[in-house]
């Protein structure tokens, strides 16, 4: 079923204005104020049929899609169905593999290594993540590590599937880092993804589904770095150390997996991703309820200048969540045109063009 809705969003933090800069910055993920909106159902149909006609196996296909919708239905439009068509393009110019052959390197106790055989890194890390929690519920504490695979999406929707087995979820993505000494520091680590997620009981989880990098937009930055430094120096060592992480400790540089060795050019992420038995440490439901209060209690406080309501990460998402499944997902302009675009390529009906 489609659910075609023209309207605007009055969500009063699209932009906020740093008077004494003089400027304005955009936050990003923000649904858009024009918009369709879209059934999971119609967008889990096209995006799959999309995927299968790349050339990607049903059931990766499948995976990829819940993913992607999952992200979406959070309001993380620009790491959901948005990227359906620059993924779909890797694939039809030879930078990644369609078909990979996931492979687990390493099973041990607590920890793995997971290969992505040069394909998307939604496959390799989901993998990844079910033999880290998995682990975590035997023994107290799982990890695991992928490599040779593309981008993988957001953080959140990993480190979010341990909440469902009352785990602590952690999850980065990243690559090796290159320098050059005729440029500036800023921009030489990317704007990895990081999420840590904690499950609540009857509300909200916390879920820190972010980049690291503050400010990822260069336009302004000596103002920028005259008035916040700090925020500067410790995006940098965030994103470091989710390099270091997923891309160092993946193994992203090891014989056979560099550029030299590189079958396909885009398989040069890597994860690392731990999940935590909450169980180990202090009884579920005790743990829970603490989450509960904390959040709530912070819900009743001041919100800051300019904003309605007070949420710790993770509580604005949750609502979108609960609305948007039964409402549809909000497609903007751009987003349209990017599904329209890449289906009219591989000739799939697009839902809202009947």
């Amino acid at each position: 079923m489609l659910f075609f809705e023209r309207g605007f969003m009055n969500m009063n933090f699209t932009t906020f204005t740093t008077t004494s800069l003089g400027m304005s910055m955009h936050i990003l993920n923000v649904p858009p104020d024009e918009f369709i909106r879209v059934s999971v159902d119609d967008l889990t149909m096209l995006t799959t049929t999309l995927f299968q006609r790349a050339g990607v196996p049903p059931d990766d296909a499948d995976l990829i899609t819940k993913l992607l919708i999952d992200t979406d239905l959070r309001g993380v439009l620009s790491h959901g169905t948005r990227t359906v068509s620059g993924y779909i393009r890797q694939f039809l110019q030879g930078n990644l593999n369609p078909k990979p052959q996931v492979r687990v390197l390493s099973d041990e106790l607590t920890t793995a290594v997971v290969d992505g055989d040069g394909g998307l890194g939604h496959p390799a890390t989901y993998r990844a993540t079910e033999l880290a929690i998995a682990k975590a519920k035997a023994t107290g504490l799982g990890a695991a590590t992928t490599r040779n695979h593309g981008h993988f999406g957001s953080s959140g929707k990993y480190a979010r599937m341990a909440l469902r087995q009352d785990c602590v979820g952690f999850c980065v993505s990243g690559n090796v880092v290159g320098s050059d000494p005729n440029r500036s520091v800023w921009g030489s680590m990317g704007n990895p993804p990081m999420c840590f997620a904690i499950p609540g009981g009857s509300g909200p989880p916390l879920i820190l589904d972010m980049g690291t990098i503050f400010f990822d937009r260069a336009e302004h930055f000596p103002a920028l770095f005259e008035a916040a430094p700090a925020a500067f120096f410790k995006s940098i060592g965030l994103a470091a150390v989710s390099n270091l992480l997923s891309g160092v400790l993946g193994g992203t540089m090891l014989e056979g997996y560099s550029a030299a060795d590189r079958r396909y050019p885009s398989a040069v992420y890597g994860a690392f991703i731990c999940a935590i038995n909450i169980a180990r440490f202090v009884p579920v439901d005790a743990f829970k309820a603490e989450v509960d209060r904390i959040i709530q209690g912070i819900s009743q406080m001041q919100p800051f200048p300019g904003y309605d309501r007070t949420d710790l990460p993770g509580g604005l998402e949750w609502d979108r969540e609960q609305l948007w499944s039964k409402e549809g997902i909000p497609l903007g302009k751009e987003h349209q045109r990017g599904l329209e675009d890449i289906a009219v390529q591989l000739a799939v009906p697009v839902p809202w063009a009947k």
